[in-house]
């Protein structure tokens, strides 16, 4: 239930029953490919943005053999065992060159990230010795490379540290600091327009009256973009009117590679999204068998993505996480984009609906419950929501069931 292989081959044509939401991700597979555009960038601009080339090592890690603690070093296993009473000899640090190889019945004073003197033997951490009047008595023995880190025992010159489509952040910053890669070469972020429909809708900044609504979506939809972008897209609001709607997505296509599209999906008398989709380019689906969400379309126009969302927030936000960010990572240039979805204890019963259900939860008190108001207009269960549940369409759940978990912070 967590996946589904592929078992179909995908044709845009749309078919009267709703697809299955494993249908309709596999559509998404088949149509959606990297926007492929590059750019290099300073390595502290990088964050979020996926390497467009692969992060090669110069160098063997660690560069030299070094202490992993502060401690003193011998160079004999003659030396090495309890009670040894070893005349301290120099100093080895970070930063402060090599060392003189380590004379027989002497110990150095070394500390962590320091090279190691020549054929060093291994490293007594200084909790476990005792100094007196320059002698360094061992309590505990010293066996053969203790507490040394040894030359590339991490990595060898040579090796792919992060491979084409990884995404930088501060593991993947810190290799390519470490090989100098200070101006990565990266997969530039879809450019990405999302259009609110609707004549009721209001900018948040007006006060709405008794038959308007303030626009939540475009600024929800917007934070959503920017968890892959970095930026927030391009929003345009447009009244219910074909025309309008026309206009705003035959733009939007012309200046984007991603369009979202929130209201107008459905098929009532003013959801015009399907019709102008389908006149100004190709309808891939429309309709899937999923709670909240079923209005969802998807398709393009020329080279760009569009996706339609229903207007109810809750409806759009689950729709995006579920559909349009594996996407928008797959134009992103993501070497994996796919949402992971995991397993966890539910601790609430739920009723099938004949319909994939996803359900809005948080964590409390150590079990997954239902993060509020469930309807397709809720708005407080997005705000408390950790993670999206998914239940089976043909059967009710129980409570204490192990179900699918997508993890949203």
């Amino acid at each position: 239930m967590i996946y589904c292989a592929p078992t179909w081959q995908h044709r845009p044509i749309v078919s009267s029953v709703p697809l299955t939401y494993c249908q309709a991700m596999q559509v998404i597979h088949d149509v959606v490919r990297p926007v492929g555009r590059t750019t290099t960038v300073g390595l502290e601009s990088s964050a979020g943005l996926a390497l467009a080339e692969p992060v090669i090592a110069a160098e063997p890690y660690p560069r030299f053999d070094n202490s992993a603690v502060d401690g003193y070093a011998v160079g004999f296993a003659e030396d090495s065992a309890a009670g040894s009473r070893l005349k301290l000899k120099g100093i080895a640090s970070a930063g402060g060159g090599l060392a003189a190889p380590i004379e027989r019945g002497h110990a150095v004073r070394i500390l962590t990230g320091a090279p190691t003197p020549p054929h060093a033997f291994g490293i007594a951490m200084q909790e476990d010795v005792e100094l007196s009047d320059g002698t360094v008595v061992l309590r505990q023995e010293i066996r053969q490379h203790d507490f040394i880190r040894r030359q590339g025992a991490e990595f060898d010159a040579g090796t792919e540290l992060a491979g084409i489509g990884t995404v930088i952040g501060p593991g993947v910053a810190a290799q390519l600091a470490f090989v100098g890669m200070i101006e990565p070469s990266v997969f530039l972020a879809p450019r990405v327009t999302v259009i609110a429909t609707g004549d009721e809708l209001v900018d948040p900044s007006t006060i709405p009256t008794e038959s308007q609504i303030r626009d939540t979506n475009s600024r929800m939809l917007g934070f959503q973009v920017a968890s892959v972008t970095r930026t927030l897209p391009n929003a345009v609001r447009v009244a219910d009117t074909r025309a309008l709607l026309r206009a705003a997505a035959q733009k939007a296509a012309a200046e984007s590679d991603l369009i979202l599209i929130s209201g107008g999906a459905s098929v009532g008398d003013r959801d015009y999204v399907a019709s102008v989709i389908a006149d100004l380019g190709v309808v891939h689906f429309h309709g899937v068998s999923i709670r909240p969400g079923k209005p969802t379309l998807f398709g393009c126009i020329g080279a760009c993505t569009v996706f339609g969302l229903p207007g109810n927030p809750a409806s759009a936000f689950v729709c995006f996480e579920i559909f349009v960010l594996e996407a928008l990572r797959r134009l992103a240039g993501w070497a994996t984009p796919e949402i992971h979805w995991t397993k966890a204890q539910v601790a609430f019963a739920h009723r099938a609906s004949g319909r994939e259900d996803f359900v809005r939860v948080c964590w409390r008190d150590g079990a997954l419950v239902e993060a509020g108001e469930q309807g397709s207009f809720g708005i407080n269960s997005l705000a408390k929501a950790d993670a999206l549940v998914r239940l089976p369409a043909d059967r009710d759940t129980l409570a204490g069931e192990i179900c699918p978990v997508y993890w949203l912070k």
